[in-house]
């Protein structure tokens, strides 16, 4: 394998560690479990609670958008609901939400995306 190709497979796994890092982020909000390590109150993440339930991957998707990120749909999909689901938070609601909590989501999903970047990536074929 060439120097080019063993470069390539280690910023794609780069990459793929930050989407790993934003869906567990987004997991955590979607269950509700108040994030890892000292929690979201530690981040000063507020009201986190309120959106358990609450993410389909359009909401989803644009939660990853406000933290800096783009994931394929097909990432999201586990976040659908039943057509008949009834969300007890609009769209506006999340949006507020976010901004509320901006700050302390940045870095939260910044400290997230650093320790999983910190993974060394194993090149198996070597």
């Amino acid at each position: 394998m060439n120097k080019r190709s063993k470069n390539m497979k280690k910023v794609n796994h780069l990459r793929s560690q930050k989407t790993v890092a934003i869906v567990d982020l987004l997991d955590e909000l979607e269950e509700g479990t108040g994030g890892d390590f000292d929690g979201f109150g530690a981040w000063d993440i507020k009201n986190y609670q309120g959106l358990k339930g609450q993410l389909n991957s359009y909401r989803a998707q644009k939660i990853a958008q406000f933290l800096g990120r783009n994931i394929s749909k097909q990432k999201l999909s586990k976040y659908s609901k039943p057509k008949d689901y009834a969300y007890s938070l609009t769209s506006k609601d999340i949006a507020e939400w976010l901004e509320d909590n901006k700050e302390g989501l940045l870095r939260y999903s910044d400290f997230n995306m650093q320790f999983m970047t910190s993974i060394e990536y194993v090149d198996n074929e070597t």
